[in-house]
């Protein structure tokens, strides 16, 4: 899916009719109360933009920044405005100059997180508090990964970037789980960040870079699975239709109904959060309901309102960092009364997130993949 022009964008905007059927949906506008934080008031000051008639003022600049992107306005939109694709144009007008444009290059996230993990002990320090977040685990090694008994097909896994170092485990729970399914796993060497942090924060030059890698590395593949719910949305819209893009545990519920498994029960209670990317982008909210209820015993209770966004928001966790850890706080409130096992989210940035806040309000959990729970039961 190609970026839009300007000319394009206005067109996009003019479809906005201004009805304010998204504003009681808007995270954001319920926060701050404000029409410049809804989604109608942003495409009107994109809109201004993008015709030159606004100038890009810091304080416009930071109403277009503070969207956390989480597209649930799109779900309740009359008129279908692409939204997010509106506010990227306009955000490509305005560059983000924060320090977190840095997390726009595979290796370089992932070296930079990775050094953060190891400073966790720096007081005040935010990236420091979110990179010890969770602990870091090994990735599969990039090659190919035999399927186990009948061939069934095969395909590509995407590994991204802050994935690779904080859900490794999850990573080797997909490969273990599809290749015990009958699927061949190829993990092509040279795939690069998903480029949605470097898209969302205007660096449109970075973000096609990092496509056209991703491109070329799964250009013999079919069908890709990605892991992190925010990644596979990036994937599915930017990689063409010469292959499928599916996210895994949509792929792993659809397998599992051709060829079950026998699951060992687990007597836990376990509380399920769904990224906003899962419920109004990818539409597989119930897909990972249904994963986790073949796990016999398992008490799951899902947390916060569906379609709702934790704060983490990309890059949002650390740089709109009150922001975040107000619409965190209803998620922390229902796990302090739950006192959960496990948290249970499929998106990597959410669950940095949400276990430093868990972490701070001194709630003692596991937070893991839907993937990787369902991986330690069959193993």
């Amino acid at each position: 899916m190609s970026e839009l022009s300007i000319e394009q964008a206005l067109r996009e905007a003019d479809r906005c009719v201004k009805c304010g059927l998204c504003l009681p949906h808007c995270p954001t506008y319920r926060l701050y109360a404000d029409e410049n934080e809804s989604p109608r008031g942003r495409i009107a000051l994109a809109e201004g933009l993008l015709r030159g008639q606004l100038d890009k003022a810091p304080h416009l600049v930071d109403h277009l920044y503070r969207c956390l992107m989480c597209r649930r306005c799109e779900t309740v939109c009359p008129s279908g405005v692409r939204y997010t694709r509106l506010l990227d144009a306009a955000r490509a007008e305005a560059p983000q100059s924060h320090w977190a444009t840095r997390f726009t290059n595979g290796s370089r996230t992932s070296r930079l997180l990775s050094r953060a993990a190891r400073a966790t002990r720096l007081p005040g320090n935010t990236l420091s508090a979110v990179a010890g977040a969770l602990p870091t685990s090994q990735p599969p090694a990039p090659g190919r990964y035999p399927a186990r008994g009948e061939l069934r097909g095969k395909v590509g896994l995407f590994l991204g970037c802050a994935t690779s170092l904080y859900q490794g485990n999850a990573l080797n729970a997909a490969v273990d789980l599809l290749t015990g399914l009958g699927y061949a796993v190829v993990i092509p060497s040279k795939q690069a960040c998903c480029g949605a942090l470097a898209k969302h924060q205007g660096d449109q030059e970075t973000a096609q870079r990092l496509i056209d890698a991703n491109r070329e590395a799964f250009s013999t593949l079919d069908t890709v699975i990605g892991i992190a719910s925010g990644c596979t949305v990036q994937l599915v819209e930017t990689m063409g239709t010469q292959r499928k893009v599916v996210d895994i545990v949509t792929f792993l519920h659809q397998a599992l109904a051709a060829k079950p498994f026998d699951i060992p029960r687990l007597e836990a209670c376990a509380a399920l959060h769904l990224p906003c990317t899962a419920v109004n982008a990818l539409g597989n909210a119930q897909e990972n309901r249904k994963l986790l209820q073949r796990i016999p015993g398992l008490e799951l209770h899902p947390i916060g309102e569906a379609g709702d966004c934790c704060g983490a928001a990309g890059d949002h966790l650390l740089t709109q960092r009150r922001q975040a850890e107000t619409l965190r706080q209803p998620l922390l409130d229902e796990l302090i009364e739950l006192g959960p096992r496990y948290l249970l989210t499929s998106n990597i940035g959410c669950a940095l997130h949400l276990a430093e806040g868990a972490r701070k309000a001194g709630v003692p959990l596991e937070v893991l993949h839907p993937v990787e729970l369902l991986a330690r039961q069959l193993t």
